[in-house]
């Protein structure tokens, strides 16, 4: 069997969710957790902008982003029809997948504790059938053909990228946007203009966890690496193996199967969650080691060190998820946090210095573009002054301090800026592209 592709045929769509329908019946799905989903450019019909919808399930890509992401390699993808498949076996629910893939494909079962995903309905192709959302589409914009040869056209929803989606939309004909029999009101017109907001799959309330779990990781990379430094230790090896096993406990918690957390170390060739777990592990046992070991060699405590900051680039490399335009500098970034901790620490004012300047740079740009009100206000005296100015006015002999105050400070406005990480972190979606193609159809800033 030759690989096969969706074909949508946007001009035919009606949004009649008689796709969605049939795939919900097909697998047995509820609704809330249905693989196939509607989309709608204009859902609430603003007379100055085109309707239109897409209909998108997984696209089973050539390059699957979600197959190199999962931790636990329970993706595979069948070489004859190109079908992308998990093996909910292996699965972890740590749900990094669905952050992955740009389409939203995967989807948590927060009753089996694991993703779930378009299954292409390889049972169907099989035998000589076509999926049941194709099957069941009333006006053919939903089809089947062959994977190779036809281009994307520009279209609101769906990414031009190098994941090689299968799927192929044909070209829609231009439609003028209908002329509305007597225009709307500005107060109407304004209604009109603001959609809900895209759903999002990153929130502190879910991912606080990791929040935990990720500035912990550049508070004991600092600690570390002051002491490879020769800078007595701050903690005595019980207090580090408590708190970084604490963290990673807690991390662990966030898992929909957490039994199966051994696994999260399976696909280290290609999953930076992967290599996260493995040096996240490998940091705290050496450190460990070399605190408690009292004839500890130095090599012990450097390798540590390198481990550590080793650890918190896979971290930050977690997140630069495939078309994700908005991960890039941020104040917020674990290397950078780990630097600036190291510079409090030891202290090392040709560290803390060039630290503070990037990280009060990028925060603060980022602070301008919003509305603050007194929360706001209060949230970047402490992120600045707090966090970043009394760690580094210790750190350059300004003010007396010890490094514990000083490491304290620095990480309160830390924990702010982790936390704000995780707010504005939104990975790419047909949702959110959508939003995005509406408000540059109306002029206006996304």
């Amino acid at each position: 069997m030759s690989r096969l592709a969706f074909v949508f045929d946007p001009t035919r769509c009606t949004a009649c969710e008689a796709c969605r329908i049939a795939c919900d019946t097909e697998n047995l799905l509820p609704v809330s957790r249905g693989w196939r989903r509607v989309h709608t450019l204009n859902e609430r019909r603003h007379p100055d902008v085109s309707v239109r919808h897409l209909s998108m399930a997984c696209n089973h890509c050539g390059a699957p982003a979600c197959l190199a992401a999962c931790p636990t390699a329970a993706y595979s993808q069948d070489d004859s029809t190109g079908a992308v498949s998990l093996d909910q076996a292996r699965c972890i629910g740590c749900r990094y997948c669905a952050w992955a893939c740009p389409y939203g494909a995967p989807r948590f079962d927060p009753v089996e504790g694991v993703m779930s995903k378009c299954t292409f309905c390889a049972p169907r192709l099989g035998d000589g059938r076509e999926p049941a959302c194709v099957a069941c589409c009333p006006t053919g914009a939903l089809g089947i053909g062959p994977r190779d040869g036809a281009a994307v056209p520009a279209y609101p929803g769906v990414f031009r990228d190098s994941l090689a989606p299968a799927l192929h939309v044909v070209e829609p004909r231009r439609v003028a946007p209908p002329v509305p029999t007597a225009p709307p009101s500005p107060a109407a017109a304004a209604a009109l203009a603001d959609p809900p907001a895209a759903p999002r799959r990153a929130t502190i309330a879910t991912e606080w966890p990791l929040a935990v779990l990720t500035l912990v990781a550049a508070a004991l990379a600092a600690l570390t690496a002051a002491t490879a430094l020769g800078r007595p230790p701050l903690l005595p090896w019980w207090a580090v193996a408590a708190i970084g096993g604490g963290a990673m406990a807690l991390s662990a918690a966030h898992l929909g199967r957490t039994a199966r957390a051994w696994r999260a170390a399976a696909n280290w060739r290609s999953s930076f969650l992967s290599l996260e777990v493995l040096g996240f592990s490998a940091f705290l046992a050496l450190a460990v080691a070399s605190l408690a070991w009292p004839a500890a060699p130095p090599a012990l405590a450097t390798a540590a060190a390198v481990a550590s900051f080793a650890t918190l680039v896979a971290i930050d490399r977690l997140y630069q998820v495939p078309l994700h335009r908005g991960v890039g500098l941020h104040s917020a970034l674990t290397v950078l946090t780990g630097a600036f901790l190291l510079g409090v620490v030891v202290p090392l004012p040709a560290l803390a210095l060039p630290a503070v300047l990037v990280k009060t740079a990028l925060y603060a740009s980022r602070a301008a573009r919003r509305p603050l009100g007194l929360t706001g206000i209060l949230r970047v005296s402490v992120r600045l002054g707090v966090g970043l100015a009394v760690p580094l006015l210790a750190a350059v002999g300004a003010v007396a301090l010890t490094a514990g105050i000083a490491l304290g400070a620095a990480l309160r406005g830390e924990a702010v800026d982790r936390l704000e990480f995780y707010a504005g972190y939104d990975p790419p979606s047909p949702e959110g592209e959508m939003r995005a193609a509406f408000a540059r159809a109306l002029g206006r800033r996304a």
